[in-house]
């Protein structure tokens, strides 16, 4: 049984304004969304006025703010404008909060290997800090998975022992890595805060061609297992939000319904 209720991820679209694209969100019936910390919702752009607005209508559309996600271009393990992108993610937490949201999901680069020592304590430093700053501004930073094992990262997040740092499963960007997000699930248990539904077929994902599965035969490089994925969660506990991420290329309609149809049937 899933216990989950659905969320929809809600790209920056520049030929349809954010309040249309929420309508559009309820009438599918989600429950919740994840928006982007930028353009419009750019922390530095957004007015009070335009929280008091936004709020007002994620109320009418009764529609949960899931979480801000954090656009970085740049992994936190080079202290290259490290101040600058540590400002920046403290006006997200801000924004999160001020919205209504208690998460921001951001991807912060892979964990460095402890042979490059100098490039992992920068790293630890600055998701101390992260941690620090978001629990300070009562949220917390959700880590999105996929660029190492879940047990790779559960193994660092346990070594820093941060109340604000959490995990946001990813299964499409683990199988693109070649990672197993079934495994990871099971491995990040109770830090998974957030979890994804898409798999590695999509055009949303701009890593490159999937490596081999790792469910091993029978599994096309970039495909999901989505009962033993569900399972999985299940497992762990999980009930929070199961967010899909549609593919911008294709209307969201009809793959918001090919999943919530799938789903329904588990």
């Amino acid at each position: 049984m899933i216990r989950s209720p659905l969320g929809l991820r809600l790209l920056p679209d520049p030929d349809r304004s954010l309040k249309d694209q929420l309508r559009e969100a309820a009438r599918l019936g989600t429950r919740g969304v994840v928006l982007d910390a930028s353009g419009d919702l750019n922390p530095a752009r957004l007015s009070e006025t335009g929280r008091r607005d936004l709020r007002h209508t994620l109320r009418s559309a009764e529609l949960s703010l899931i979480a801000l996600h954090l656009p970085t271009r740049r992994p936190f393990d080079t202290d290259d404008q490290l101040d600058d992108r540590l400002a920046k993610a403290s006006s997200a937490f801000t924004l999160a909060f001020d919205l209504g949201a208690r998460l921001v999901l951001a991807r912060v680069g892979a964990v460095p290997p402890e042979s490059d020592s100098a490039r992992r304590d920068i790293f630890s430093l600055a998701l101390t800090e992260l941690s620090r700053r978001a629990d300070h501004r009562g949220v917390r930073l959700a880590i999105e998975t996929g660029a190492e094992p879940g047990a790779d990262l559960r193994a660092f997040l346990d070594a820093l022992d941060q109340p604000g740092l959490a995990a946001s499963l990813d299964p499409g960007a683990l199988l693109r890595f070649g990672h197993d997000p079934i495994e990871a699930a099971r491995a990040l248990g109770p830090l998974v805060a957030h979890a994804y539904a898409r798999d590695a077929t999509s055009s949303s994902l701009d890593e490159g061609p999937a490596r081999p599965n790792p469910r091993g035969f029978g599994f096309a490089p970039g495909v999901l297992d989505w009962e033993e994925y569900l399972g999985s969660l299940e497992e762990i506990n999980y009930d929070g939000f199961l967010t899909i991420w549609p593919d911008p290329n294709r209307p969201i309609e009809p793959q918001y319904k090919a999943l919530s149809d799938r789903f329904a049937r588990f």
